[in-house]
């Protein structure tokens, strides 16, 4: 695993403090702190990034935080989602003309895609996940807008996770960075079935949505095998080629889930610190892709550039990726 950091403002000077919390916070995705009442600000976080997840732990001194409409056109398509379990202290959170108070047992949801007000009035402990709202689909999403206020960490479900987080951040050592992605994604599923558990509590599932559930899970299982496909799930599902599309007629196609998430996935590769030394031509084929250039086209059909511009951006032009890839263009025969 990729080792832990830890940032901390301890030691510096009170009027050093908030600005260098706020550049950290927002570089990550995060949110604009003030301080409350008299006494100087001071805070520590400890992250570690898992693939396209992201687990924080932060203690902080009483404080005011918020994400802006600034913040949220700042952050595009890279919209965050935070899961927050709250440890010690308060969270009062104020959004949508609504109040709600979260105090310690409890968890709640911070969604980026509208402006939220935090205000910690006592020191306050929590750990949190965030993930970018895109890894969610729109029933997922629509779900988690609904959803205001804090719960209770009472179901199973919400207990593991959060000592999951909890062990994800105690050990501050390097590991093996390949089970990061791994484990990442088995976090994002977690948060999945809370988002799920909830839905239940107030409206039994569908057996529809019961099937999609297994679908979909069988179908990031399954993400990396280029023979997945339609006739592979229905054969996994016991039922007919036929009812898997009825069952996702009207949404976005179960071909277009599965392009969608080895997208995506191939995305994060290229986001992550070591997406530089891979080449294009073996990340496609990792991603049951059938040629990079039917990557190339598909990557930037969704995400607006080529992956080898989209690399540039997040690794440096001059990544070992490129220069591979550079070199196999040029020993090929004219």
């Amino acid at each position: 695993m990729a080792a832990a950091l830890r940032f901390s403002t301890e030691g510096m000077r009170p009027s050093d403090r908030l600005p260098f919390w706020n550049a950290g916070s927002v570089a990550i995705g995060g949110v604009e702190a003030d301080a409350l009442a008299d006494s100087p600000f001071s805070g520590t976080v400890v992250r570690r990034t898992l693939g396209a997840a992201t687990v924080f732990g932060m203690t902080t001194t009483p404080h005011r935080a918020a994400w802006t409409t600034r913040l949220i056109r700042r952050a595009s398509a890279e919209l965050p989602l935070r899961l927050c379990f709250q440890q010690r202290g308060r969270t009062v959170l104020l959004g949508d003309g609504a109040e709600h108070v979260v105090g310690p047992g409890h968890w709640f949801l911070a969604d980026g895609r509208r402006p939220y007000v935090s205000v910690h009035p006592e020191p306050s402990r929590k750990i949190a996940l965030q993930v970018p709202i895109v890894r969610f689909d729109k029933a997922e999403r629509d779900a988690i807008r609904r959803m205001a206020g804090g719960f209770p960490v009472d179901g199973g479900i919400a207990r593991m996770l959060e000592a999951c987080l909890d062990t994800a951040l105690a050990d501050e050592t390097s590991r093996d960075e390949r089970l990061d992605g791994d484990l990442g994604e088995t976090l994002i599923d977690f948060f999945r079935l809370m988002i799920r558990e909830k839905q239940a509590e107030s409206s039994p599932a569908s057996m529809r949505e019961l099937t999609q559930d297994r679908i979909r899970s069988y179908v990031r299982r399954n993400l990396s095998n280029p023979e997945l496909s339609v006739e592979m799930i229905a054969q996994a599902m016991k039922c007919s080629k036929r009812y898997i599309h009825k069952l996702f007629r009207g949404d976005q196609t179960i071909s277009e889930y599965i392009w969608a998430l080895r997208l995506d996935q191939c995305r994060a590769i290229l986001s992550e610190p070591g997406g530089g030394e891979i080449t294009l031509t073996q990340l496609a084929f990792d991603n049951g892709f059938s040629s990079s250039a039917h990557f190339s086209r598909a990557f930037r059909d969704r995400f607006g550039r080529p992956p080898r511009v989209f690399r540039a951006e997040r690794q440096g032009a001059s990544s070992p990726g490129d220069k591979i890839a550079a070199r196999e263009r040029t020993s090929q025969p004219a």
